[in-house]
């Protein structure tokens, strides 16, 4: 088995680079957006919620980038994280 770890680093660079313009960066812009949201810190209790906001920020970068990138519709996306969210919260 030959490996072109060079090809390889090329390939993953380059979709690297579609989809920071296709995301606008929430990838280097998300980090202050949870700043803002949990100035006192994340509770482990809040970790699942927490990844699912972190989910939906993409999303948003998406839709204010490129939101037609990809033929994917990243506001199905973020109804499906809230369906999901709605699932965890609203068990019996």
């Amino acid at each position: 088995m030959s490996n072109d770890f060079e090809k390889m680093g090329a390939l993953v660079g380059k979709i690297v680079r579609v989809k920071q313009k296709a995301y606008g960066d929430s990838f280097g812009k998300s980090g202050e957006c949870l700043r803002q949201m949990y100035p006192d810190g994340i509770k482990p209790e809040q970790y699942d919620d927490l990844l699912t906001i972190a989910r939906i920020l993409d999303k948003l970068f998406r839709i204010a980038a490129d939101p037609g990138a990809f033929e994917e519709n990243p506001y199905q996306d973020i109804v499906g994280y809230g369906i999901l969210g709605m699932g965890r919260h609203n068990k019996p």
